[in-house]
């Protein structure tokens, strides 16, 4: 009901509606239709919902919508001056009775008073209701606590039979979906769930590539005594992915060595955390344990690793973690990143790092003064400021400008990427240098002009676009569509992007007045458009032209990938120096936004490493010896 002429005496009322799990459909639903007839009966006006939609009443966590409503009933300017619930269930089955109590005096003592339309009880502050109210929260409270232990002793039950009671998943293994008769159904995938209650869930061992890893993994671990950061990082380097294609991490290495299902053995209750109290973990005695299949490793390893990973359990606090690090440097004689993460009784390098802040912290502590490293460039000479700002004044003294390629290719200077990291950025080394900062659109158009001056900004998709090319391709394009747009000619494949039409013509109406197309004016343009959409055409919106592409950069990635292949082709090896300093191809930086990494576009590419050469990439099945980047 919302507010008319008719009704501006009835009181402003909030309404608070929850309900603890997304399986009650219509809890909320049956909510609002009982406190609208309180609503109705009583005189209120309903001007504001507050919904927790599977959110369980133990405590405020995760209850957004209390915690708003809270705040809007301390505030001096809200909009209405009652909160209404169903029932004190609703506002919370909080296990102490007196928070629930709490928040509803405040939320009184600002003059807001809440009342619950299904209790018996009355609104009034007097003697009785308050003693009805707060037994009315301890049954909500002993309610959660009764129905959590039924339901935690019906898991217990069902994980002695040999079911799967929930929790995440082990690399390696599979959820199996069984009947009441333990015949397998089929193999449920991530965020699948059984639909009958009748049905089961078993654990099996998963694909033999995935065993293969989890014996390479207790192998590498118990027999070669490799550090999990270790194994982490050799797995990684294989490119072997973990459960849903994700890479296998520190943490997931180390559950596996952990888990019980490597020797066949399905294990729950290792933790209980009952009403949302913190985790613990329980005596071994209480375990539930069910053999559900043969072992994927040897019972000796396992328990082999479980020895040698009880001995690396240690809780570090800062005092231990100094004395560690004294050790270490009293044998080492230095600590560097390296050095901690070898080290096979001390903290990891993530753990100092958590601890104290940063390792030049840890370092202090204990009283060790890393020496200073100078920056260095490629030749291996120390650079000064005088001397790097004298090879920026030469560059531009024979170009007119300053550019990361630039340096790069001179033999005055060391990299550019070492200037950025003395300077911060190529913008401050040029202004402190005394020389002008151009702003980067006047970067790109020098660009622009360098790559037409070399013709490759013709090429498009190793296809050399004339200007009459592009024209014929505009035409067609408006004689099948009546019209030309951006975002129409980005979803043409077959030709380039309107962004593309842009750097040669200058405009897109340049384009169209070279192609003897009608220019429109932009009310014109958004006339037509609004006609086609009253007329039911399709209209096209701003959408990627492939799969791959991502919407706003200028290039596609199916022509970078073009470009990557024509490098390599003609230089046998690969690089981020190489492409930088290709006309044809965007910045290494831009093909790193496209594909996430240098690595991955080789990879699609079908750019191989080279044998050998661990950082070193080039076409399969070239001679690269004597290659240079």
């Amino acid at each position: 009901m919302m507010y008319t002429p008719e009704n501006r005496e009835l009181v402003r009322a909030a309404q608070y509606l929850r309900m603890s799990s997304d399986v009650q459909r219509y809890s909320t639903e049956n909510q609002q239709n009982a406190i609208a007839e309180y609503a109705q009966r009583h005189g209120y006006n309903i001007v504001a919902s507050y919904r927790d939609a599977g959110k369980s009443g133990l405590s405020l966590n995760g209850r957004a919508a209390l915690k708003q409503l809270l705040s809007d009933a301390l505030s001096t300017q809200r909009s209405f001056d009652v909160i209404l619930v169903l029932d004190v269930s609703r506002w919370g089955r909080f296990q102490n009775p007196d928070q629930g109590g709490h928040y509803e005096f405040l939320c009184r003592q600002a003059g807001v008073p809440v009342i619950y339309c299904a209790e018996p009880f009355g609104n009034d502050v007097v003697p009785a209701t308050t003693i009805v109210k707060h037994l009315k929260r301890v049954m909500a409270g002993e309610y959660s606590r009764e129905l959590s232990a039924k339901v935690r002793r019906a898991h217990h039950q069902q994980a002695l039979l040999g079911f799967r009671q929930g929790g995440s998943l082990t690399y390696g293994f599979r959820r199996l979906l069984v009947d009441a008769s333990r015949n397998p159904r089929q193999i449920l995938g991530s965020g699948e769930r059984k639909a009958l209650s009748s049905d089961k869930v078993v654990i099996v061992p998963g694909p033999p590539e995935e065993l293969a890893v989890i014996r390479r993994i207790f192998k590498l671990y118990v027999q070669y005594r490799l550090s999990i950061a270790e194994i982490t990082r050799r797995l990684s380097k294989k490119g072997i992915p973990g459960y849903g294609g994700k890479a296998l991490g520190h943490q997931a290495v180390r559950h596996i060595l952990s888990c019980e299902l490597c020797i066949g053995q399905m294990t729950y209750n290792v933790t209980t955390s009952e009403l949302q109290s913190p985790t613990k973990r329980n005596p071994e005695e209480l375990w539930a344990r069910f053999p559900a299949f043969e072992p994927v490793v040897s019972a000796s390893q396992f328990r082999r690793a479980q020895e040698r990973l009880a001995q690396s359990q240690v809780r570090w606090d800062k005092e231990s973690i100094a004395a560690s690090l004294r050790t270490l440097l009293s044998e080492k004689g230095r600590l560097t990143q390296i050095v901690i993460g070898e080290a096979e009784s001390g903290p990891c390098y993530e753990t100092v790092v958590n601890h104290f802040g940063s390792l030049d912290a840890a370092y202090a502590v204990v009283g060790f003064v890393p020496k200073v490293k100078r920056l260095f460039g490629l030749n291996g000479k120390f650079w000064g400021n005088k001397a790097l700002f004298a090879g920026l004044r030469k560059i531009h003294s024979l170009h007119g400008f300053v550019s990361n390629h630039l340096i790069d290719e001179s033999a005055d200077l060391p990299s550019a990427a070492f200037v950025r990291k003395r300077f911060g950025t190529l913008s401050n080394a040029i202004h402190q240098a005394g020389l002008p900062v151009v702003s980067h659109g006047e970067t790109q158009k020098r660009a622009w002009k360098r790559r037409r001056a070399a013709g490759c900004d013709e090429i498009y998709q190793g296809v050399r676009w004339s200007n009459e090319k592009l024209a014929r391709a505009l035409r067609k394009l408006h004689k099948e569509y009546g019209y030309t747009t951006g975002n129409l000619i980005n979803q043409n494949e077959a030709a380039p992007s309107a962004d593309y039409y842009l750097r040669r013509f200058g405009s897109l109406d340049g384009a169209r007045r070279f192609a003897g197309l009608p220019v429109l004016t932009h009310s014109q343009r958004v006339s037509a458009a609004r006609k086609r959409k009253r007329d039911g055409k399709k209209t096209i919106g701003r959408q990627r032209r492939h799969s791959d592409q991502r919407i706003g950069l200028h290039y596609r990635s199916d022509g970078i990938l073009i470009g990557l292949q024509n490098l390599a082709k003609k230089t046998g090896v690969i690089s981020a120096r190489l492409i930088n300093a290709d006309p044809a191809l965007p910045s290494a930086d831009c093909v790193i936004n496209h594909f996430g990494s240098l690595r991955e576009a080789y990879r699609q590419a079908g750019i191989v490493q080279l044998d050998g050469k661990l950082v070193r990439f080039g076409w399969p099945r070239c001679k690269v010896s004597g290659k240079r980047n």
